[in-house]
């Protein structure tokens, strides 16, 4: 048995991994060549001189099964990433909407910690296989088109939802770092 583990090991330390950048930290540890994506979610500071996006959540039982959300962002374009290829700079950078003035990208979806999806838009439906019994943690952050997490005054722009489906009231708890104003 030790030895056939042996043997395993030996295998995997002699595979090249020169071609294995899909988690590289940053842009510059992956050869020019390839383009590759920051997988580390790192922070981009909004620019000092936009508006400060802001992110609350709505989530209710949908009627067939899971749970459908609602995104409401304030002072933030919610989109896809432009078409087209584009350096890794351009994509790690602020992008700002040249009509409205906001900076743009889209959001992270996880439940649990777990980071389950990329959002383009303001409503989802979330099936009920990403949740268990008792208390869920539903979170969205809002990144750059390059996956970065945007903050503000030096925190991140995220808003999380406590839920638990066994309560009379769905949303125990509620926790939004730059709250939409009504």
């Amino acid at each position: 048995m030790i030895k056939k583990s042996f043997i395993i090991l030996a295998i995997a330390l002699s595979t090249p991994t020169s071609n294995l950048y899909a988690q590289a930290t940053s842009p510059e540890q992956a050869p020019a060549k390839t383009m590759t994506m920051d997988h580390s979610h790192l922070p981009i500071a909004v620019p000092s001189d936009v508006k400060t996006p802001a992110i609350s959540l709505e989530i209710y039982e949908d009627a067939m099964s899971g749970y459908n959300l609602h995104i409401k962002t304030q002072h933030y374009n919610l989109t896809p990433p432009p078409r087209g290829v584009l350096s890794m700079a351009d994509l790690m950078s602020a992008s700002i909407n040249k009509k409205t003035g906001f900076v743009e990208g889209h959001a992270h979806l996880y439940i649990n910690g777990i980071k389950i999806q990329r959002v383009y838009g303001a409503d989802l439906h979330i099936p009920a296989k990403h949740f268990k019994n008792g208390i869920n943690t539903v979170s969205v952050t809002l990144n750059n088109h390059g996956h970065m997490f945007w903050t503000a005054q030096d925190k991140k722009i995220v808003s999380t939802l406590y839920i638990d489906a066994s309560l009379p009231d769905l949303i125990k708890h509620k926790f939004e770092s730059f709250p939409v104003s009504e």
